[in-house]
This record gives C-alpha cells, sequence and structure tokens, in this order.
C-alpha cells in the first residue's frame, strides 16, 4: 500500500491538486495524506498568532477531508497541519510518502517567476516523483494518454520512463515517448558553416529512443507504447505541445543536490512556468 502527499494551501489549485490525487489513489491503490504548511515568518508579519492560523486551518482542512471521503468514501485520506518554511516542509514529507501533488502557483506573483515554480523547488530537494497540477485542470476535460520526455542523460531518463510505464499500465493508458532535442538558430549556421550538421545528433538520438523502446516493450508485454524524436530549437516547446491533449506529462530531473531548492534545470522550469497538463518530475535517485 503505497501514499500520495497532497499540499492544500486553501486555493483554487489546491482544490485541483487534491481532486487529481485522489483520482489518481483511487486507481493506484494508494492512500492520500493532505498536508498544510503554516509559514510562521509570514503569520508574525500579519500580526496574526500561529496557534490562531493553526486551529482555523486544521477545521477547513477537515471539512476538506470529509468532503472528499463523501465522494470517495472507500478512500483513505488523513490530513495534518505542518508550521515552517513552505518548500522545506513539503519536501520533507514528501520522503514518508511515494508521490507529493501540488497545484500550480507559476505567474501569480513576479517573486513566483523569477525563483520558480513551488512544484519544481519541491522535486529537486525530495527523492520522490513529484505532480504539478494546473490550477484550471478539471477531470472532465483531461486527455488521454502519458507522454514522458526523454533526455540525453540515459539515468534519468530511464527512472522518468519506468515511472511513466507503470502509471500507464496502471490507469491503462497508451505510453508515448518524446526525444526533443534542438539548438538556436544561430548555433545551427554555425555548425553548416564549419562543415558538419545537426543530423548526426538526430539520428543518434532516434538510436537512443529506440533502445528504450526495445526494452520496454520487453519489460513491459501489456503496455501499448510508442516514440519519436522531435527537432525543435526549443525542447520544452516541443514537449509542452508534445502532452497538449495527454492525461500527463512525465519529465526526469537530475538537479537534486545542495542547490536543488533555487537551482534547476531550465526545460522543466520553462515546462512548469508554461503548465498545460498535470506535470510529473521524477527525480534521479
Amino acid at each position: 500500500m503505497g501514499s500520495i502527499l497532497v499540499g492544500i494551501d486553501g486555493s483554487d489549485r489546491g482544490r485541483c491538486a487534491l481532486d487529481w490525487a485522489v483520482r489518481f489513489a483511487r486507481v493506484v491503490g494508494y492512500d492520500v495524506h493532505m498536508l498544510a504548511v503554516i509559514d510562521e515568518a509570514i503569520a508574525n508579519k500579519a500580526g496574526v498568532g500561529v496557534e490562531t492560523i493553526t486551529d482555523t486551518v486544521t477545521a477547513a482542512l477537515e471539512k476538506k477531508r470529509q468532503a472528499a471521503l463523501e465522494s470517495y468514501p472507500d478512500m483513505r485520506i488523513q490530513a495534518s497541519v505542518s508550521v515552517g518554511d513552505i518548500v522545506g516542509v513539503l519536501a520533507d514529507s514528501a520522503a514518508m510518502h511515494d508521490l507529493i501533488v501540488l497545484g500550480s502557483h507559476h505567474g501569480h506573483t513576479i517573486g513566483e517567476t523569477i525563483s520558480g515554480a513551488k512544484g519544481l523547488r519541491v522535486s529537486v530537494s525530495t527523492s520522490v516523483p513529484t505532480v504539478v497540477v494546473p490550477a484550471d485542470w478539471d477531470a472532465k476535460q483531461q486527455g488521454t494518454g502519458i507522454v514522458v520526455g526523454v533526455g540525453p542523460d540515459e539515468a534519468v531518463s530511464a527512472r522518468a520512463i519506468d515511472f511513466a510505464a507503470r502509471a500507464a499500465v496502471a490507469t491503462q493508458q497508451p505510453l508515448e515517448l518524446i526525444s526533443a532535442w534542438g539548438v538556436p538558430a544561430w548555433l545551427e549556421r554555425t555548425a553548416e558553416s564549419m562543415g558538419g550538421g545537426l543530423a548526426p545528433v538526430g539520428e543518434q538520438r532516434q538510436i537512443e529512443l529506440d533502445r528504450q523502446l526495445g526494452r520496454l516493450a520487453f519489460e513491459y508485454p501489456a503496455l501499448q507504447v510508442t516514440g519519436r524524436t522531435v527537432e525543435d530549437s526549443s525542447p520544452s516547446r516541443a514537449l509542452i505541445e508534445a502532452g497538449r491533449e495527454a492525461s500527463m506529462l512525465v519529465m526526469g530531473t537530475n538537479s537534486r543536490n545542495a542547490l536543488g531548492r533555487t537551482l534547476f534545470g531550465s526545460v522543466t522550469h520553462s515546462v512548469l512556468l508554461n503548465l498545460k497538463v498535470p506535470t510529473i518530475i521524477v527525480p534521479q535517485a
């Protein structure tokens, strides 16, 4: 029996995150744990005691839990409130679960845009996959299929691919591997002028993709899986477009380190700041 941690902040994005998490947990047989984090520094600036806020948030969280249980009485849903740095508490708490789900925060303030979405900051600070759900996500309009981005780092891609494959099998959806690559136009012209070209790069990415497809066919014989390479000067744009009609987009990251809470890969960062579908960031082990 696994479990999913859901970050709740009382907003629509938190509601969407909880809705996605409960639906996914029900399919894969996981428990759900709702967590609200109170930032003591923000409470002090507002002139409100932490105890008062904690009591209010606890009551509101219990209402959400009861409402979720009314819709899904067969689920096991728990709730708790913690005090501390939001990203730090979420990242540390996630270690006790199999998955953490958050609502998107991008675009709400200039500070968020500069520092990066909280979901990405959490994803590079924990060892479990992080799901970031768009604030306007609607189960009734959800797409079909799972798309996973395949990058040049084989170890990072393999973990993301395996997660996506298991999710596809559990949810009975097809899986598509996308190997997006490219360079800015000015670099492409430079390569051609020097007598080279980018064709060998594309050929190598296709070879790597075919190897992954062969492995999946052997390890997951019931899985419907396809793959393709996409040349684009913006790999993040290519992944966003490829996953636009899917139920979820899966990506790997190797940015989990001492600076992980502030530094992260540009492709992953760009995708989360232009979120279209629930996106799962799978960290390197």
